[in-house]
């Protein structure tokens, strides 16, 4: 999953790459942008080609570590749902 992400976003993700990327991964290519809400973090994700979004409330520090797992679990639950 290649993932692009603002500014706001990438200060707190770890090894952000600022060289462009080819998608390799079967889940494509996704934008997320970092919010605020009611004093949490709280992430959005779009799906460049289908425009799906997910919404990711709640994040705390080492929430940002693991942003790609997390990701891929709310994404797979959303598709059971």
């Amino acid at each position: 999953m290649l993932l692009h992400c603002t500014q706001k976003l990438a200060a707190k993700l770890p090894g952000v790459s600022t060289t462009l990327l080819a998608e390799t991964s079967s889940l494509g290519s996704w934008h997320a942008h970092l919010y605020t809400y009611d004093r949490r973090q709280c992430v959005m994700f779009c799906h460049d080609d289908s425009r799906y979004c997910l919404f990711l409330p709640g994040l705390v520090k080492v929430d940002f570590a693991k942003m790609g797992q997390l990701h891929r679990e709310l994404f797979l639950a959303t598709l059971v749902s």
